[in-house]
Protein backbone atom coordinates (compact mmCIF):
# COMPACT_ATOMS: atom_id res chain seq x y z
CA UNK A 1 0.00 0.00 0.00
CA UNK A 2 1.15 3.53 -0.73
CA UNK A 3 2.96 5.64 1.88
CA UNK A 4 2.68 8.87 -0.13
CA UNK A 5 -0.51 10.92 -0.37
CA UNK A 6 -1.90 14.13 -1.83
CA UNK A 7 -2.18 16.34 1.24
CA UNK A 8 -1.64 19.94 2.30
CA UNK A 9 -0.69 21.52 5.62
CA UNK A 10 -2.96 24.06 7.30
CA UNK A 11 -3.26 25.81 10.68
CA UNK A 12 -5.86 26.59 13.33
CA UNK A 13 -6.41 28.61 16.52
CA UNK A 14 -9.34 29.27 18.90
CA UNK A 15 -11.86 32.03 18.34
CA UNK A 16 -11.24 35.06 20.58
CA UNK A 17 -7.70 33.88 21.40
CA UNK A 18 -5.59 35.00 18.41
CA UNK A 19 -2.31 33.24 17.74
CA UNK A 20 0.48 33.53 15.21
CA UNK A 21 2.68 30.67 14.02
CA UNK A 22 6.22 32.03 13.70
CA UNK A 23 7.56 28.85 12.15
CA UNK A 24 6.24 25.32 11.87
CA UNK A 25 7.69 22.31 10.08
CA UNK A 26 6.31 18.81 9.50
CA UNK A 27 9.26 16.45 8.98
CA UNK A 28 9.06 13.30 6.85
CA UNK A 29 10.79 10.05 7.87
CA UNK A 30 14.40 10.07 6.76
CA UNK A 31 14.56 13.46 5.08
CA UNK A 32 12.35 16.21 3.68
CA UNK A 33 9.66 18.38 5.21
CA UNK A 34 6.67 20.64 4.59
CA UNK A 35 6.12 23.97 6.33
CA UNK A 36 2.98 24.87 8.26
CA UNK A 37 1.48 28.16 6.96
CA UNK A 38 2.76 30.98 9.17
CA UNK A 39 3.11 34.72 9.77
CA UNK A 40 -0.66 35.25 9.86
CA UNK A 41 -2.83 36.11 12.84
CA UNK A 42 -5.22 33.17 13.25
CA UNK A 43 -8.40 33.07 15.37
CA UNK A 44 -11.27 31.46 13.44
CA UNK A 45 -12.11 28.55 15.75
CA UNK A 46 -10.46 25.49 17.27
CA UNK A 47 -10.23 22.85 14.55
CA UNK A 48 -11.17 25.27 11.74
CA UNK A 49 -8.63 25.37 8.91
CA UNK A 50 -7.26 28.74 7.82
CA UNK A 51 -4.66 28.63 5.05
CA UNK A 52 -3.77 26.07 2.42
CA UNK A 53 -0.55 26.63 0.48
CA UNK A 54 -0.24 24.39 -2.58
CA UNK A 55 3.46 23.56 -2.53
CA UNK A 56 5.66 20.57 -3.29
CA UNK A 57 4.75 17.45 -5.25
CA UNK A 58 1.17 16.17 -5.26
CA UNK A 59 2.18 12.93 -3.54
CA UNK A 60 4.18 13.44 -0.36
CA UNK A 61 5.31 11.27 2.55
CA UNK A 62 3.44 11.64 5.82
CA UNK A 63 5.06 13.46 8.75
CA UNK A 64 6.63 11.77 11.75
CA UNK A 65 7.73 14.90 13.63
CA UNK A 66 6.55 18.48 14.20
CA UNK A 67 8.63 21.46 15.29
CA UNK A 68 6.75 24.69 15.93
CA UNK A 69 7.21 28.16 17.39
CA UNK A 70 4.13 30.34 17.94
CA UNK A 71 2.91 33.48 19.70
CA UNK A 72 -0.18 33.90 21.88
CA UNK A 73 -1.56 37.44 21.74
CA UNK A 74 -3.79 37.12 24.81
CA UNK A 75 -0.77 36.08 26.93
CA UNK A 76 1.90 38.12 25.11
CA UNK A 77 3.88 34.89 25.14
CA UNK A 78 5.95 32.76 22.73
CA UNK A 79 5.90 28.95 22.81
CA UNK A 80 8.13 26.33 21.21
CA UNK A 81 7.80 22.58 20.90
CA UNK A 82 9.28 19.56 19.13
CA UNK A 83 6.95 16.55 18.96
CA UNK A 84 7.12 13.00 17.67
CA UNK A 85 3.89 12.33 15.79
CA UNK A 86 2.15 8.89 15.71
CA UNK A 87 3.31 8.05 12.20
CA UNK A 88 1.89 4.50 12.15
CA UNK A 89 -1.53 5.74 13.25
CA UNK A 90 -1.55 8.52 10.66
CA UNK A 91 -0.46 6.10 7.92
CA UNK A 92 -3.14 3.55 8.84
CA UNK A 93 -5.89 6.20 8.80
CA UNK A 94 -4.72 7.60 5.46
CA UNK A 95 -4.48 4.15 3.88
CA UNK A 96 -7.88 3.02 5.16
CA UNK A 97 -9.79 6.17 4.16
CA UNK A 98 -13.58 6.09 4.34
CA UNK A 99 -16.74 6.37 2.23
CA UNK A 100 -17.76 10.00 1.71
CA UNK A 101 -21.49 10.83 1.49
CA UNK A 102 -20.60 14.10 -0.25
CA UNK A 103 -18.20 12.64 -2.82
CA UNK A 104 -20.21 9.38 -2.97
CA UNK A 105 -17.03 7.32 -3.16
CA UNK A 106 -14.13 6.09 -1.03
CA UNK A 107 -11.77 8.93 -0.15
CA UNK A 108 -9.04 9.70 2.37
CA UNK A 109 -7.88 12.75 4.29
CA UNK A 110 -6.29 15.57 2.29
CA UNK A 111 -5.12 18.03 4.96
CA UNK A 112 -2.97 17.83 8.05
CA UNK A 113 -4.05 20.65 10.37
CA UNK A 114 -1.85 21.99 13.16
CA UNK A 115 -3.67 23.86 15.93
CA UNK A 116 -2.08 26.13 18.55
CA UNK A 117 -3.82 27.53 21.63
CA UNK A 118 -3.02 29.56 24.75
CA UNK A 119 -0.98 27.82 27.40
CA UNK A 120 1.04 26.01 24.74
CA UNK A 121 -1.55 23.45 23.63
CA UNK A 122 -0.73 21.92 20.24
CA UNK A 123 -3.06 19.56 18.38
CA UNK A 124 -2.86 17.84 15.00
CA UNK A 125 -5.82 16.63 12.99
CA UNK A 126 -6.34 14.80 9.72
CA UNK A 127 -9.03 16.60 7.72
CA UNK A 128 -11.28 15.95 4.72
CA UNK A 129 -14.53 17.18 3.18
CA UNK A 130 -16.46 14.73 5.34
CA UNK A 131 -14.72 14.74 8.65
CA UNK A 132 -11.62 15.33 10.72
CA UNK A 133 -9.96 13.33 13.47
CA UNK A 134 -7.40 14.32 16.08
CA UNK A 135 -4.21 12.25 15.89
CA UNK A 136 -1.98 14.12 18.34
CA UNK A 137 -2.00 16.60 21.21
CA UNK A 138 1.02 17.96 23.03
CA UNK A 139 2.31 20.72 25.26
CA UNK A 140 4.77 23.33 24.01
CA UNK A 141 7.00 25.22 26.43
CA UNK A 142 7.28 28.95 26.99
CA UNK A 143 10.09 30.41 24.88
CA UNK A 144 12.17 33.59 24.96
CA UNK A 145 11.93 34.20 21.22
CA UNK A 146 13.31 37.35 19.59
CA UNK A 147 10.40 39.81 19.23
CA UNK A 148 11.71 40.82 15.80
CA UNK A 149 10.37 37.52 14.49
CA UNK A 150 6.91 39.03 14.99
CA UNK A 151 7.58 42.71 14.32
CA UNK A 152 10.89 44.43 13.53
CA UNK A 153 9.49 47.96 13.37
CA UNK A 154 11.17 49.84 16.27
CA UNK A 155 8.51 52.56 16.14
CA UNK A 156 5.86 50.13 17.45
CA UNK A 157 6.46 48.68 20.89
CA UNK A 158 5.58 45.11 21.71
CA UNK A 159 2.82 46.27 24.04
CA UNK A 160 1.31 48.52 21.37
CA UNK A 161 1.48 45.74 18.78
CA UNK A 162 -0.26 43.21 21.02
CA UNK A 163 -2.92 45.68 22.19
CA UNK A 164 -3.70 46.69 18.61
CA UNK A 165 -3.79 43.06 17.51
CA UNK A 166 -6.36 42.22 20.17
CA UNK A 167 -8.51 45.31 19.59
CA UNK A 168 -8.60 44.69 15.84
CA UNK A 169 -9.56 41.03 16.29
CA UNK A 170 -11.93 40.76 19.25
CA UNK A 171 -15.35 42.32 19.67
CA UNK A 172 -15.78 44.78 22.55
CA UNK A 173 -17.74 42.07 24.39
CA UNK A 174 -14.94 39.53 23.91
CA UNK A 175 -12.33 42.07 25.06
CA UNK A 176 -14.35 42.75 28.19
CA UNK A 177 -14.69 39.02 28.91
CA UNK A 178 -10.94 38.58 28.48
CA UNK A 179 -10.28 41.50 30.84
CA UNK A 180 -12.64 40.14 33.49
CA UNK A 181 -11.86 36.42 33.30
CA UNK A 182 -8.36 36.21 31.87
CA UNK A 183 -7.15 33.42 29.59
CA UNK A 184 -8.64 29.98 30.38
CA UNK A 185 -5.37 28.08 30.31
CA UNK A 186 -5.88 24.34 29.89
CA UNK A 187 -9.36 24.74 28.39
CA UNK A 188 -8.44 23.11 25.09
CA UNK A 189 -7.12 20.03 26.86
CA UNK A 190 -10.46 19.64 28.66
CA UNK A 191 -12.16 19.60 25.24
CA UNK A 192 -10.35 16.33 24.49
CA UNK A 193 -12.25 14.23 27.08
CA UNK A 194 -14.41 11.55 25.46
CA UNK A 195 -17.66 10.08 26.74
CA UNK A 196 -19.83 7.02 26.15
CA UNK A 197 -22.75 8.75 24.41
CA UNK A 198 -24.83 8.43 21.26
CA UNK A 199 -27.34 10.61 19.40
CA UNK A 200 -30.95 9.45 19.77
CA UNK A 201 -34.18 10.52 18.07
CA UNK A 202 -37.56 9.86 19.69
CA UNK A 203 -41.08 10.85 18.69
CA UNK A 204 -39.99 11.49 15.11
CA UNK A 205 -38.65 9.50 12.16
CA UNK A 206 -34.86 9.36 12.63
CA UNK A 207 -32.67 10.65 9.79
CA UNK A 208 -30.72 8.19 7.68
CA UNK A 209 -27.70 10.45 7.97
CA UNK A 210 -26.50 12.98 10.52
CA UNK A 211 -24.82 15.29 8.07
CA UNK A 212 -22.24 16.73 10.43
CA UNK A 213 -21.42 16.77 14.11
CA UNK A 214 -18.74 19.24 15.18
CA UNK A 215 -17.04 18.59 18.50
CA UNK A 216 -15.38 21.04 20.87
CA UNK A 217 -12.09 19.12 20.46
CA UNK A 218 -11.88 20.23 16.82
CA UNK A 219 -13.07 16.98 15.28
CA UNK A 220 -16.12 16.60 13.06
CA UNK A 221 -17.83 13.67 11.40
CA UNK A 222 -20.98 12.41 9.69
CA UNK A 223 -22.92 9.47 11.10
CA UNK A 224 -25.25 7.03 9.39
CA UNK A 225 -28.24 6.28 11.61
CA UNK A 226 -28.87 3.91 13.30
CA UNK A 227 -25.22 3.64 14.25
CA UNK A 228 -23.14 0.65 13.27
CA UNK A 229 -21.79 -1.52 16.08
CA UNK A 230 -18.35 0.10 15.82
CA UNK A 231 -19.75 3.64 15.81
CA UNK A 232 -22.07 2.86 18.72
CA UNK A 233 -19.11 1.63 20.78
CA UNK A 234 -16.94 4.67 20.02
CA UNK A 235 -16.28 7.31 22.66
CA UNK A 236 -16.91 10.90 21.57
CA UNK A 237 -16.03 14.40 22.72
CA UNK A 238 -18.76 16.87 23.65
CA UNK A 239 -20.61 18.14 20.55
CA UNK A 240 -20.52 21.79 19.59
CA UNK A 241 -23.04 21.68 16.74
CA UNK A 242 -25.04 19.24 14.63
CA UNK A 243 -26.91 19.30 11.31
CA UNK A 244 -29.76 16.92 10.47
CA UNK A 245 -32.72 16.73 8.09
CA UNK A 246 -35.91 15.58 9.80
CA UNK A 247 -39.38 14.72 8.51
CA UNK A 248 -41.40 17.21 10.54
CA UNK A 249 -45.07 16.23 11.04
CA UNK A 250 -47.38 18.14 8.72
CA UNK A 251 -44.55 19.97 6.93
CA UNK A 252 -42.07 17.53 5.41
CA UNK A 253 -38.30 17.54 5.40
CA UNK A 254 -36.65 20.38 7.31
CA UNK A 255 -33.02 21.07 8.01
CA UNK A 256 -32.15 21.65 11.66
CA UNK A 257 -28.88 23.28 12.73
CA UNK A 258 -28.21 22.82 16.44
CA UNK A 259 -25.59 25.03 18.14
CA UNK A 260 -25.11 23.92 21.72
CA UNK A 261 -24.45 26.36 24.55
CA UNK A 262 -20.96 25.53 25.81
CA UNK A 263 -21.53 26.16 29.51
CA UNK A 264 -24.87 24.33 29.53
CA UNK A 265 -23.84 21.23 27.63
CA UNK A 266 -20.57 20.81 29.57
CA UNK A 267 -22.49 20.98 32.85
CA UNK A 268 -25.04 18.46 31.56
CA UNK A 269 -22.34 16.02 30.39
CA UNK A 270 -20.56 16.31 33.73
CA UNK A 271 -23.73 15.59 35.69
CA UNK A 272 -25.06 12.70 33.60
CA UNK A 273 -21.67 11.04 33.00
CA UNK A 274 -20.85 11.06 36.73
CA UNK A 275 -23.14 8.03 37.21
CA UNK A 276 -20.90 5.88 35.01
CA UNK A 277 -23.72 4.87 32.65
CA UNK A 278 -23.90 5.24 28.85
CA UNK A 279 -26.13 8.14 27.86
CA UNK A 280 -27.74 9.85 24.89
CA UNK A 281 -27.98 13.24 23.29
CA UNK A 282 -31.68 12.97 22.58
CA UNK A 283 -33.72 14.96 20.09
CA UNK A 284 -37.16 14.36 21.56
CA UNK A 285 -40.38 15.48 19.86
CA UNK A 286 -43.11 15.45 22.52
CA UNK A 287 -45.57 17.57 24.44
CA UNK A 288 -43.92 20.29 26.47
CA UNK A 289 -45.08 21.56 29.91
CA UNK A 290 -46.98 24.38 28.21
CA UNK A 291 -48.91 21.71 26.24
CA UNK A 292 -47.29 22.71 22.95
CA UNK A 293 -45.88 19.96 20.75
CA UNK A 294 -42.25 20.67 20.02
CA UNK A 295 -38.62 19.64 20.08
CA UNK A 296 -36.79 18.99 23.33
CA UNK A 297 -33.03 18.41 23.44
CA UNK A 298 -31.90 16.43 26.46
CA UNK A 299 -28.86 14.62 27.82
CA UNK A 300 -30.27 11.44 29.32
CA UNK A 301 -29.31 8.07 30.76
CA UNK A 302 -31.64 5.38 32.04
CA UNK A 303 -32.09 7.19 35.37
CA UNK A 304 -32.40 10.91 34.67
CA UNK A 305 -32.11 13.65 32.09
CA UNK A 306 -31.07 17.29 31.74
CA UNK A 307 -32.88 19.58 29.29
CA UNK A 308 -30.68 21.79 27.12
CA UNK A 309 -32.80 24.93 27.13
CA UNK A 310 -30.19 27.23 25.63
CA UNK A 311 -29.42 25.37 22.41
CA UNK A 312 -29.66 27.70 19.43
CA UNK A 313 -31.73 26.04 16.69
CA UNK A 314 -31.98 27.26 13.10
CA UNK A 315 -34.65 25.71 10.91
CA UNK A 316 -34.50 26.00 7.16
CA UNK A 317 -37.23 25.57 4.57
CA UNK A 318 -38.08 22.18 3.16
CA UNK A 319 -34.99 20.31 2.09
CA UNK A 320 -34.66 17.83 -0.73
Amino acid sequence: MTTKFDWLATESAPKNYPMKIVQGTLFYPGSGSLYVPNRKKIHYGWGTSISTHVVGPDLKPLPERLEITFFSYTENQFYHGVFDLPYDKILALMQAGFYSPKAKKQITYNEIRVGVAPGGTVSVWLDSIDGSIEVFSGQAEKADTDWKRINDNPKITREEYVRSGLENTLTPEALQTLKQNGVPLGLWQTYRKRYDWQPLFTGIEPPALIQRIRYFNGENEFLYYPLSEAKAAALRAIPQSMIVNLDWPGIGKLRFDFDFNEEEIFAAFKKISSQGLPFNLEMRVAEKPDKSHGLWIVIANEKEYVVLDHTHIKTYGTAE
